[in-house]
């Protein structure tokens, strides 16, 4: 039985609900954890979809990812509230 699941539209919810709790301020937790949250948002139960999804997230850039002391990595939730602030400097020169 092959379970199909839009990205897109969980993709939102979990955003959603991730910026309602305010995750970022959870700092870098485990993937274990984020799973048992996804699940709980999302209600799949399937390791292989939720971990798709998961996959996505990270690829279109909704947590960072930190290498842990070990061979694991830790995830932060961005916030999706603060400025993108661009700072370039233009250098002008009278002749």
């Amino acid at each position: 039985m092959e379970v199909k699941i839009n990205l897109v539209t969980n993709k939102s919810k979990v955003v959603k609900y991730l910026t309602r709790k305010e995750a970022w301020c959870y700092g870098f937790i485990r993937y274990n954890q984020l799973k048992k949250m996804i699940s709980h948002i999302t209600k799949i139960n399937s390791n292989y979809e939720i971990r798709r999804l998961f996959l996505f997230l990270v690829e279109e850039g909704i947590f960072i990812k930190k290498k842990n002391s070990v061979r694991s990595y830790m995830y932060q939730f961005k916030n999706p509230n603060t400025p993108r602030i661009v700072n370039k400097s233009i250098i002008l020169t009278f002749d």
